[in-house]
């Protein structure tokens, strides 16, 4: 009888040892992910940010020259690629020759 007390006792201390190890391993896993992400996340959101500026800040050098493209278009000193964008290359462009007197 005090064997098989023995023999109980030794397989339910294995099987609480398998599951305190499968719990150590979990909370270890658990705390390098938690400080991996507490470490990775401020740099990822850092890169984003930055990468987005830079986006930005082409979107609107790329606006400002456009615009002035157009403006100078306007005064008849842009260049066909900027007055086809904005849809005047199609009409003709008042000049001397369109001033009213005959050809």
């Amino acid at each position: 009888m005090r064997a098989l007390v023995d023999i109980v006792e030794n397989l339910t201390s294995s099987i609480r040892f398998v599951i305190g190890l499968l719990v150590l391993g979990g909370m270890v896993v658990g705390l390098m992910l938690t400080i991996g992400v507490s470490y990775a996340a401020p740099k990822a959101a850092d890169s984003l940010a930055e990468r987005a500026e830079r986006v930005g800040e082409k979107a609107i050098e790329a606006a400002q020259q456009e615009r002035r493209a157009r403006e100078m278009g306007k005064d008849g000193w842009g260049y066909g690629a900027a007055t086809t964008s904005s849809g005047g290359a199609d009409k003709p462009s008042k000049s001397s020759a369109d001033d009213g007197w005959a050809n």
